[in-house]
């Protein structure tokens, strides 16, 4: 007998993804425990499902800052459980807890592992993209200069902080549309992304300038021996112009500066080809480490 019940034990949801997904879960057991121990944490979205007893799958309800908005992740079912109908039973209660929401678009993301994907498909979900997970090795890369294409890189400074939002939101256009549109909108994400160019955010930022101009950006967190990297960020008109590729090179020679192992990015790509921002990444050195799938449904009331 399968029942599905709310979840708040970090451990039990490790577990899972550990067994389920291996090494292609990056995420530690002290990462979860710091979303659940989060006073943003709601219980009631982390749903676990048991057969006779036992834990054999979980999923993840995620909300974003719109509210008729919500995120599905880490489906997660045990292989002795496969096909026994766990899966069904966690993405119908996720999805019957939304709706009583009023939630309009539901956005599943899971690994590229077909019994995953056939499983949201089931229940109407479409597949709409990917996101692939690209990392560098920093330390086996050579140093090589930016490109003379007259552009400058440097660090942010104060008098960048009015600006940098615009360029940020316009930057993303239009591949990440779909992302903004997640946060509100450009206003709402313009606001937003203001206290992350703070110098004291902890996030290293560097911006492109062509004759006085700031047409690009690029920033990463740094944790450990590891950089989680924010992509690269260029105004539409100053694109394939050799900016992108200038930011990619001074990041990655900045990095090693560091004494950094490697870097981290997650960035889309169509179902059927790479974007921009993943061609470049990939020509910079960077190498395929794991790929989502992410699949819609809409919700009519």
């Amino acid at each position: 007998m399968i029942k599905v019940k709310t979840c708040k034990e970090a451990e039990i949801w490790y577990s899972l993804l550990s067994q389920c997904f291996k090494g292609l879960e990056r995420r530690t057991l002290d990462d979860l425990r710091d979303i659940v121990n989060s006073p943003h944490f709601d219980p009631q979205r982390l749903l676990l499902a048991e057969v006779d007893g036992r834990p054999a799958g979980l999923i993840w309800i995620k909300g974003t800052f719109t509210e008729d908005r919500y995120e599905l992740w880490d489906l997660a079912v045990l292989r002795e459980f496969w096909g026994k109908g766990v899966e069904d039973a966690l993405i119908s209660k996720a999805v019957g807890l939304l709706s009583e929401k009023g939630a309009k678009l539901i956005r599943a993301h899971t690994f590229s592992i077909e019994y995953y994907v056939s499983a949201y498909k089931r229940h109407g979900f479409k597949p709409v993209r990917r996101i692939l997970r690209i990392v560098w090795d920093i330390q086996g890369m050579k140093t090589e200069p930016p490109l003379e294409v007259g552009v400058q890189v440097r660090n942010v400074g104060p008098d960048d902080l009015d600006l940098l939002p615009n360029v940020f939101v316009e930057s993303l256009r239009p591949y990440w549309d779909w992302w903004i549109e997640d946060y509100g909108g450009k206003e709402r994400l313009k606001e937003v992304s203001r206290a992350w160019f703070n110098p004291s955010s902890d996030l290293i930022w560097l911006v492109a300038e062509r004759k006085g101009k700031v047409v690009g950006l690029t920033g990463f967190h740094v944790k450990g021996r590891e950089a989680y990297f924010f992509g690269v960020m260029v105004l539409p008109e100053h694109r394939l112009k050799g900016v992108g590729w200038t930011l990619m090179k001074s990041a990655l020679n900045r990095l090693r500066q560091l004494g950094l192992e490697r870097l981290i990015v997650y960035t889309m790509a169509y179902l059927d080809h790479l974007a921009p921002g993943a061609l470049l990444y990939l020509k910079s050195g960077g190498k395929i480490e794991a790929e989502y799938i992410q699949l819609e449904r809409k919700l009519s009331h």
